[in-house]
């Protein structure tokens, strides 16, 4: 090929050698369509990888709104034994004094 290449510059080609070339270039022709070909299909495989992902995570987002709202549900709970616990202490006071007052 280095041969072929010194005969270009100087413009002194067989025919030997220019079909070489021809061939040469009309394999890289069919790569490029190859190439055009293999992004097309890249293209579509990134597509449904895209599809794929979008539906993970769409599941993915639905399972921690479910964790969160029972989450949310156990704080609700915990809150009213908090305020429950609260009032009992601060009002036992009350509840000994009555019921002395009523024993009396």
């Amino acid at each position: 090929m280095i041969e072929v290449e010194k005969n270009l510059a100087d413009g002194n080609l067989t025919q030997k050698e220019i079909i070489q070339l021809l061939l040469h270039n009309a394999q890289h022709m069919a790569t490029r369509e190859e190439v055009k070909a293999d992004i097309k299909e890249l293209k579509a495989e990134l597509k449904e990888d895209n599809k794929e992902l979008k539906k993970d995570i769409l599941r993915i987002e639905t399972s921690l709104k479910q964790d969160i709202s029972k989450v949310d549900a156990k704080f609700d709970k915990i809150q009213w034994l908090i305020i429950a616990t609260i009032v009992t202490i601060l009002s036992k006071d009350y509840l000994f004094t009555l019921l002395e007052i009523s024993t009396k």
